[in-house]
């Protein structure tokens, strides 16, 4: 996927856009405002997996590299 968000730094820019476009009349409120909400879902995941390796790392356990940590065990 050619347009896919790969990096935390990818997701900052994709969202400043996101801003600019509001601030320019591009992109609606109600849009913006889902898209808000939605990061704020990703960036919580992204704190919840840094937070379980450090315990991990901690406990003396190797923790999984960030994005791979399995959720079904």
């Amino acid at each position: 996927m050619a347009n896919s968000i790969k990096t935390t730094g990818q997701l900052r820019e994709f969202l400043v856009n996101m801003l600019i476009g509001v601030k320019d009349g591009l992109v609606e409120n109600d849009k913006a405002r889902n898209l808000t909400k939605m990061a704020a879902q990703i960036n919580e995941s992204f704190y919840s997996e840094i937070k379980i390796a450090k315990i991990q790392q901690e406990a003396g356990k190797v923790s999984a590299e960030l994005g791979l940590l399995p959720i079904n065990r």
